[in-house]
């Protein structure tokens, strides 16, 4: 009887989905951010989700809500009704990683909908001022010499200087030995104190050392070198087959109406097309990630595919 009442009305499955779209929003949207307050995560997500709320004329509502590597928040996100009041800053690390990282994980990227990238952060080599090594050719040349005598600092254990670094050694053919610290920042200090010998860190996080003078930068980890770093080489250019970067997206729970994708799609799009958020990426040393949804689909199950083969090469087990 309600189904043939709603038809009556005129309010089939369909038209109700496009009526919620055109009053979407009608109330406050909740972003899920995996990750604690402050960092490159949270900037990011700052950032975005004041100009999407703009673009939406709509209030975003931020929610941190770290744990088990972003998985907690991540899981929170899927579970939520799916009717776009509830959305998710997803991230390299917990829908390309973590999945295939963590066996408890409870989802995979094909569990939610991808909406779109937001932005994409290449990382650098880093050494100490006051290494030996000027070069990232030094580093290999001294790897080769003593496999396994030069110490790399990560931030934890299965965070993007983790992966990537191991992606280093597979893609190099280096051994570097990980050294896991609790945050980036103890693994920077102990870097330039001279206690672990290179770090692969977001540019953000290393921009301010590498204007001080504390850290000397060898290369960047992604296809182009970096407008903020115009004279650090690319890994490819030095010859490694290499291309990684600590990426942002939007997503949403599986089951959200299409209209409703769309028009978050839409309002992202526009968001990043605005000067004042391409400035302010860029200064960070940030590069926005527009796509559209299928294109970001197809490159988020890339994405996946490259980190478990990462960590099924080198052998990573949670620990």
């Amino acid at each position: 009887m309600a189904i043939l009442c709603a038809t009556w009305l005129g309010l089939a499955p369909g038209a109700a989905h496009a009526q919620a779209a055109d009053d979407y929003p009608s109330r406050a949207i909740r972003a899920v951010v995996p990750f604690p307050a402050g960092g490159i995560n949270d900037i990011v997500a700052r950032e975005m989700f004041k100009a999407l709320g703009d673009a939406l004329k709509g209030n975003i509502v931020i929610e941190n809500k770290p744990g088990a590597g972003g998985t907690i928040g991540t899981v929170s996100a899927m579970n939520s009704p799916a009717d776009g009041y509830t959305i998710l800053l997803g991230a390299a690390s917990t829908m390309a990683v973590a999945p295939h990282l963590y066996r408890g994980a409870g989802y995979t990227a094909k569990d939610l909908i991808a909406v779109g990238g937001i932005a994409s952060v290449p990382s650098v080599i880093i050494v100490s001022e006051a290494s030996p090594y000027k070069t990232f050719a030094d580093l290999v040349a001294a790897d080769k010499a003593k496999p396994g005598s030069l110490d790399y600092g990560s931030a934890g254990f299965g965070t993007s200087h983790h992966m990537q670094a191991e992606m280093l050694n597979i893609r190099a053919g280096t051994h570097f030995r990980h050294i896991p610290y609790k945050g980036g920042a103890p693994a920077t200090v102990d870097l330039i104190g001279g206690q672990i010998v290179l770090l692969v860190d977001p540019l953000p996080t290393t921009l301010g050392n590498v204007k001080a003078g504390r850290v000397r930068p060898l290369a960047i980890t992604t296809d182009v070198r970096s407008a903020t770093l115009p004279d650090v080489p690319t890994l490819k250019e030095l010859g490694v087959d290499y291309n990684a970067s600590t990426w942002f997206g939007l997503f949403v729970a599986k089951g959200t109406p299409a209209p409703v994708v769309d028009k978050l799609a839409k309002a992202l799009a526009a968001a990043q097309a605005t000067p004042a958020l391409q400035n302010d990426f860029r200064s960070r040393g940030i590069d926005p990630l527009p796509m559209t949804q299928a294109a970001f689909t197809d490159y988020v199950q890339a994405e996946s595919k490259t980190w478990a083969d990462v960590i099924r090469d080198a052998h990573i087990e949670m620990q």
